[in-house]
């Protein structure tokens, strides 16, 4: 089954270079990092591509830039309460992160 997948890629591949098809491809030349799709680990790879094709942060990286932009909202806060109110803010966030990301090991 392998064999016959792989040489059905070979031949769309072969049949994309002889149409031109290749020939505007934006990665044309360089390097492919499949670092990410490594770390990724693998029952999480496709519904991580699909939230990327989809321009869709995953729910733990959205948090992340929810955080950084409640931190950076803190350092120009001189109102005590409402410093420890973003502050409380941040720490339930950070929280529900940590939480996700422990669900997903």
């Amino acid at each position: 089954m392998s064999l016959f997948i792989d040489n059905a890629i070979a031949g769309w591949i072969r049949k994309a270079e002889k149409s031109g098809e290749l020939n505007n491809n934006q990665y044309k030349g360089k390097a492919i990092d499949l670092d990410d799709y490594f770390r990724t680990p693998a029952e999480h790879r496709l519904g991580m591509k699909i939230l990327k094709d989809a321009n869709c942060l995953p729910p733990a990286v959205e948090l992340m830039k929810q955080i950084s932009t409640k931190k950076e909202a803190l350092e120009k806060i001189n109102d005590p309460e409402s410093r420890n109110t973003l502050q409380k803010e941040i720490t339930a966030l950070e929280l529900k992160k940590n939480l996700l990301l422990e669900e997903n090991r």
